[in-house]
């Protein structure tokens, strides 16, 4: 096995500025927040906040019933952030494409350098079947995924 000598330049030079945290506020994964939050606070970067809200039933629905729901349990949040000193913005993702290119597009459009997730680590036989977000997100995003498991 080679040893590394030195860093690359490139890795010591590179700054996150931004720091994407996708939240599911009705199954929130507490360490990957905690995470995203520290990390935060570390390289002084702004926190995005990103909830994708799930389309409305066709024909029954105008609006998703959970968007009021998650606007409010958003700006809570960031009056929390906001109080702690964090710079943080929320975003509300609405839209009929996959929840993974919903994150991944938010991500790359507000230029962010790291994205934070949090997982439950679903394991056994369901994992081959219907993988994980967190994994869908990392083979499609533009930057680095830290997955964060909820233990």
């Amino acid at each position: 096995m080679r040893q590394v000598q030195s860093i690359p330049q490139s890795v010591t030079a590179h700054t996150v500025r931004r720091i994407a945290h996708p939240i599911n506020f009705f199954n929130v994964s507490e360490n990957g927040l905690t995470w995203a939050i520290q990390l935060a606070q570390e390289y002084q970067a702004e926190l995005l906040l990103l909830h994708v809200v799930p389309p409305p039933t066709p024909i029954f629905e105008l609006e998703s019933p959970m968007k009021s729901e998650a606007e409010f349990a958003l700006s809570v949040l960031l009056t929390k952030l906001e109080t702690a000193g964090i710079k943080a913005r929320g975003f509300l993702l609405t839209g009929t494409s996959s929840t993974e290119s919903q994150i991944v597009r938010a991500a790359r459009l507000e230029r962010v350098d790291l994205i934070i997730m949090g997982t439950r680590g679903r394991i056994g036989i369901s994992w081959p079947f219907a993988g994980s977000l967190a994994s869908r997100v990392t083979n499609r995003a533009h930057c680095p995924v830290l997955i964060v498991p909820n233990r």
